[in-house]
């Protein structure tokens, strides 16, 4: 039985990759931290190792595994710069540096990145024909440092790295970005803006998981990057709309893109002053929906053998009854 080593297990990416994982057969470690909630775990036959990133050198590993999976990150567009310094950047340092102290045997590392790297706001991006920069977000710029960090490793010693950039990943178990969504779609707020026509780059969560098992087991392809999206062009309409059906809701006033704008402005100041504030708008989130984004995966599809589920009807049908169904049992209130 081969083995694979998730950190940040219990989370929306972890647990995903943990269950497809086991279906293929694998003995699955997890890492999550003593105080993590563990119910997307839940009958998951896995071996827990209880670690912090921040302490990870407390943390004991296996003396052998066949890959590990390192997927544990803050993610957010709005986390600041000495967060994502600390828990992107640093921490994977200390964790590879742990497991390099270990001296544990190991096949393959996968470090899961972002598309981010490679811009946004263009079509077909790729390494060859970038998008407009986004490393004006912290988030951005360091998991594109903590790249740099491995790939160097990889060139000096041999460290043997795969990096995947999924674009946006949206599936059952994302508690980030689905459920604020649905739950404002509930309350009355208008998602869609202007008439909503913009492309953007959607990966759906179970497309990522056959990436990563692809990227662990797919000969002489370390020191490479690739890039995870499904491949094909959905609209921020599209999305919304297949969620306000299921939530039988109907949106009746359609904003201009500038107003949105507008009440972005008013929320950064209220940070300004009320430094607590999280403000659910911002200038960045805006962009994101009134631009067309997407990325090439062609590289992805030929050198991985990857061949991504493109039935986005079913896709968002299954984020709906993950929603649902956790609302009825009181984990969403």
């Amino acid at each position: 039985m081969q083995s694979v080593f998730i950190t940040g297990a219990n989370g929306f990416i972890g647990s995903n990759l943990s269950r497809y994982f086991l279906e293929k057969n694998f003995q699955v470690y997890g890492m999550v931290r003593r105080t993590s909630d563990l119910h997307f775990l839940d009958g998951f036959h896995i071996k827990l190792i209880y670690g912090d990133l921040n302490e990870v050198e407390k943390t004991e590993l296996p003396p052998s595994l066949d890959y590990i999976i390192h997927c544990a990150s803050i993610v957010s567009d709005a986390a600041d710069e000495k967060s994502c310094e600390s828990n992107i950047y640093q921490g994977t340092i200390d964790f590879v540096n742990h497991i390099l102290a270990s001296k544990i045997k190991f096949q393959r590392f996968i470090y899961l990145s972002t598309s981010l790297v490679l811009g946004y706001r263009k079509l077909n991006i790729s390494e060859e024909n970038p998008g407009k920069s986004a490393l004006f977000l912290p988030y951005v710029k360091y998991k594109l440092e903590a790249e740099r960090y491995l790939l160097d490793l990889y060139k000096k010693e041999g460290f043997p790295l795969v990096i995947l950039r999924p674009a946006d990943v949206y599936g059952p178990n994302d508690r980030v970005s689905c459920v604020p969504i649905l739950k404002g779609m509930e309350t009355g707020v208008p998602p869609i803006v202007g008439r909503g026509k913009w492309i953007f780059p959607l990966c759906y969560v179970e497309n990522l998981c056959q990436a990563t098992y692809l990227a662990c087991v797919t000969k002489n392809i370390e020191g490479r990057a690739y890039t995870v999206a499904n491949g094909t062009d959905v609209t921020w309409k599209e999305f919304f709309s297949a969620f306000l059906r299921r939530l039988n809701r109907k949106q009746r006033i359609y904003l201009p893109v500038f107003f949105p704008f507008v009440v972005a402005f008013v929320m950064k100041i209220i940070h300004f002053f009320v430094r607590s504030y999280e403000p659910p708008l911002t200038f960045y989130r805006i962009k994101r929906i009134t631009s067309h984004t997407n990325y090439d995966i062609s590289k992805t599809v030929k050198e991985l053998n990857y061949r991504p589920d493109q039935d986005s009807e079913k896709q968002f049908n299954a984020i709906m009854d993950w929603y649902l169904a956790e609302k009825a049992s009181g984990h969403i209130k």
